[in-house]
């Protein structure tokens, strides 16, 4: 048996003084407001899970990075067409580069204040047009020699003739986002003592050619020039500085996408019959009883009346009968300041679960993506084609990667509908023993039924909960430490795995008894009796 440990969760507070943009589960890139943890999926493949994206300050040097026809951008045997297309955010703001009827170079460029011997990084959205080939060209200025070019095939997503002056050092990548877009990235150090360089895009002809007779309405569509590491940061007429990330101490959620309806209890508000609040302490919300209610504590019931959990909160409180719901997808993210390799959830109506894991210095480290339809073939063709569609209600990972500090994200889909989850812990694993043949579990139903002498009958529906009668056979010497652990435990909410191949013997829930029977050398047995959470 494996037991999941949660960590305690409250609300851990989360600063950045600057805006960020992430890419949505649609690869739309979109602005997430200061002080808010910018989640991000993966445009290239947004099957992928979406995952918390922790970066350092940096800043955006090149300047006007969505107008190419700005005076900051030289042009040499091109027009800007501005506001062509629709720009990797949506937005009317691409331009398109055209290439005039000469026979040279086509490109624009800007020349940008730096320190030779540093390293950069610098990237580029572009999407093909009728030329469906651009080259990034860096120059040192006024050492020519000094450069670090890449070409790149937007139809194949491949570089190609890459070309760097030695001792430049120079290292290069390509994200492929929705609708035609790509963002290229280029890493260099030009290793110079000069302090300005040429940022360059160029069109290339047929062949791959940089010099080509143009024809005067071919082009290419490029937006969102970038000279500064990580997530794309827009400027105008001065650089703009992404500030930190910093995630702040403790354990428990940074950030969740369901939204609160309810106000925050203040003392000093007059609020109306049945006005709705939540504790922020405990996340319940509370009901005003009666008109003109002001000043009185949300624990006198003359005044409040105490209902469940607010939605956001639902999924981690200590019942799976009250659950978080929020149309299309449930994105929370956590702070569990432990090392956690377990997450469980379950009492969900949902199709799809993703988790990941971030870690501050080493980004992502985790990723998994697991389906919650049920097989309902049958292995026979009417059941393929007829059988109702099943799905698993709850999700179970022990796989999570070693890190104390690290963010969980858990996505939890269903789309065109209204996903629901009553239960989600993180926490470490515990290994208590082998389970044995023979574990049984029962339903309690609380329900009552009165029976009346003419032969009807009434009854009050009231919740259920489950209950498991586990043995787990222990090594002898691991007895009595895996006693003291579970009784450090008593009157704690765990997760209960009786198997991990098996859902019905995974229990939310408390040990009522532990017995333990000293059976034989050298292994020995401890019986548990485990009640679980109440349902509804």
């Amino acid at each position: 048996m494996i037991i999941v440990d949660p960590v305690v969760l409250g609300d851990v507070p989360f600063m950045r003084a600057s805006a960020k943009w992430v890419y949505d589960r649609t690869g739309t890139l979109v602005q997430v407001p200061a002080n808010t943890i910018g989640v991000t999926y993966d445009p290239a493949d947004l099957s992928k899970a979406p995952w918390a994206l922790l970066e350092a300050a940096a800043t955006n040097i090149a300047l006007q990075s969505e107008a190419f026809d700005d005076a900051r951008w030289g042009k040499n045997g091109v027009t800007v067409s501005p506001n062509a297309i629709a720009a990797p955010n949506g937005a009317l703001t691409a331009d398109k580069l055209v290439e005039s009827l000469s026979s040279s170079g086509h490109y624009v460029d800007q020349t940008i204040t730096i320190n030779g011997s540093s390293q950069y990084t610098r990237s580029i959205f572009v999407k093909a047009g009728e030329r469906g080939q651009v080259r990034l060209e860096m120059y040192s200025v006024p050492t020519v020699g000094a450069r670090a070019n890449i070409s790149f095939d937007i139809a194949s997503g491949t570089f190609f003739g890459e070309a760097s002056a030695a001792g430049v050092v120079q290292t290069y990548s390509a994200l492929r986002l929705p609708n035609g877009w790509w963002r290229l990235f280029q890493t260099f150090n030009l290793g110079t003592a000069d302090t300005s360089c040429f940022f360059r895009v160029c069109l290339l002809g047929p062949g791959g050619a940089s010099v080509y007779q143009g024809d005067g309405t071919s082009g290419a569509y490029v937006w969102g020039a970038m000279m500064g590491e990580g997530s794309y940061v827009a400027t105008i007429s001065a650089a703009v500085t992404r500030a930190a990330d910093v995630v702040g101490a403790g354990s428990g959620l940074v950030y969740s996408n369901v939204p609160m309806v309810e106000p925050p209890y203040n003392v000093a508000t007059t609020y109306a019959k049945d006005a709705a609040v939540y504790d922020p302490a405990t996340k319940l919300v509370y009901l005003s009883m009666v008109a003109g209610n002001v000043g009185k504590a949300l624990s006198d019931p003359a005044f409040w009346n105490k209902r469940t959990a607010i939605n956001r909160w639902a999924m981690f409180d200590d019942r799976n009968s009250t659950q978080t719901s929020n149309p299309e997808e449930i994105v929370s993210v956590f702070s569990a300041q432990a090392i956690t390799q377990g997450l469980f959830a379950g009492a969900m109506d949902a199709s799809e679960v993703r988790v990941s894991m971030t870690h501050p210095t080493r980004g992502l480290v985790y990723s998994e993506t697991k389906s919650l339809v049920l097989p309902r073939s049958g292995s026979s063709f009417f059941g393929w084609c007829f059988n109702r569609l099943r799905l698993r209600t709850w999700f179970l990972t022990l796989k999570l990667p070693v890190f104390a500090n690290a963010l969980v994200t858990v996505a939890i889909k269903k789309p065109g509908g209204v996903p629901k989850c009553g239960m989600c812990l993180l926490g470490p694993t515990i290994d208590v023993g082998l389970s044995l043949m023979g574990l049984s579990t029962e339903l309690k139903d609380y329900s009552t039924t009165t029976f009346f002498t003419d032969g009807s009958s009434s009854t009050v529906e009231r919740g259920f909960s489950k209950k498991m009668s586990v043995d787990l056979l222990i090594d002898s010497d691991r007895v009595e430490t895996i006693e003291d652990d579970l009784i450090k435990r008593r009157q704690k909410t765990l997760v209960f795995l009786g198997s991990t191949m098996r859902g019905d013997t995974m229990l939310v829930g408390r040990f009522s008894s532990l017995r333990k029977v000293i059976d034989s050398f050298p292994r020995s047995k401890i019986a548990l009796q485990i009640d679980g959470v109440l349902s509804q």
